[in-house]
């Protein structure tokens, strides 16, 4: 199953490159404990170079899967296939990636982020933060907060 990125998924994931953050970001960070710098990695600077190549990326990925878990729209996604083999082969999800970036926001009853892997979005996740809540889609750039 490979698809083009929805309207809304696509809106979803250019407004996180666009304004989204790592977590912890540098402010969360400055106020840990000694124990928990050890658990976390430090802030990732982002820059503009940085975001604007990821925004060129977006237009180059496609859906190869969706979350089977019923309580969310979560899409895994890698750039378009360049020939039948790699087109054969193409299931998306977790790959072997050697930089690994992942933007954090919320919405109203939910956590999202973008993982970006060498560059490239290969992952838009809306977890519901409820039990027993769902979503059927992304929400509206508008609505998320960062």
């Amino acid at each position: 199953m490979v698809r083009p990125l929805s309207a809304r998924e696509h809106s979803v994931a250019l407004f996180m490159i666009r304004s989204a953050m790592t977590f912890p970001d540098a402010v969360d960070y400055a106020g840990f404990s000694p124990e928990q710098r050890e658990a976390w990695d430090p802030p990732v600077p982002i820059t503009t170079e940085r975001r604007r190549l990821w925004e060129g990326s977006l237009g180059e990925v496609v859906v190869t899967n969706e979350c089977k878990c019923g309580t969310c729209p979560s899409v895994g996604m890698r750039p378009r296939a360049r020939d039948e083999d790699e087109r054969r082969d193409d299931k998306g999800g977790d790959g072997d990636w050697s930089d690994r970036v992942v933007l954090h926001a919320g919405a109203p009853g939910a956590m999202l982020q973008l993982f970006i892997d060498d560059d490239s979005p290969s992952y838009l996740e809306l977890a519901p933060i409820d039990d027993g809540v769902s979503f059927a889609e992304f929400p509206e750039p508008a609505s998320i907060i960062v």
